[in-house]
């Protein structure tokens, strides 16, 4: 399996004090529904100072016993393994059952494609308006992408995540929308690239290279 990184130099004279910087994986139901990315992988980087990333495309199942809520934290009350390829583990079915909710592997009819996951809200769910809850897929075991959760509702999540930075404040899991945020930079892993190398210069703007930086004294160039 690839693992892929992002090595992040934080370089701003303009962003001091502790700046989180965050990664996002936007699926295309962030873009088209109601959904809403996370911030996935988050770390507080000093100026002058360098952090890389690292994951492995892993993909789960996760639900909240909360709705979702732009800038709130996203808690996950539970979670499973998930395999676009599998037809035992591409779904999974959202219950309640005796006062709790329960989220359990179900079996896709047709095959799946290998690029979506589906989940499907039974009868049960409480509505939103008497008890909020909500699901969504995570990434190498962090929620990346989360929905309102309701009765007989269906959720497909489209596996073709697209990566952002930004820094700021920001929380691990906490739910953005990559439309509304300012001064993001897109990190685009072409096939064959595993590696990215993006700096926030001393003007506040990102320059992006593929490949690890590993000589600190060496210059980025785009």
């Amino acid at each position: 399996m690839t693992t892929y990184s992002l090595t992040v130099i934080n370089e701003s004279e303009l962003m001091q004090g502790s700046p989180t910087f965050a990664v996002v994986a936007e699926l295309p139901e962030a873009r088209t529904s109601s959904a809403l990315s996370t911030a996935w992988l988050t770390q507080v980087i000093h100026p002058g100072n360098r952090y890389t990333f690292s994951w492995e495309i892993e993909w789960g199942f996760a639900w909240s016993a909360n709705g979702t809520v732009k800038d709130y934290q996203w808690v996950a009350n539970g979670a499973l393994p998930a395999d676009p390829a599998s037809s035992a583990r591409c779904a999974a079915t959202f219950d309640y059952m005796s006062g709790d909710f329960l989220l359990k592997p179900a079996t896709q009819t047709p095959a799946p494609n290998n690029d979506r996951l589906w989940i499907e809200d039974t009868s049960a769910i409480p509505r939103p308006s008497v008890q909020p809850s909500s699901v969504g897929v995570t990434l190498n075991g962090q929620p990346a992408c989360v929905a309102d959760a309701g009765p007989n509702l269906e959720h497909v999540f489209t596996l073709h995540p697209t990566y952002y930075i930004v820094a700021g404040s920001f929380q691990q899991c906490q739910m953005v929308d990559v439309a509304t945020l300012t001064q993001t930079q897109e990190l685009e892993y072409d096939d064959g690239v595993a590696a990215l190398t993006v700096v926030l210069d001393g003007a506040n703007t990102w320059q992006v290279a593929h490949g690890a930086l590993g000589d600190p004294a060496r210059p980025l160039r785009s």
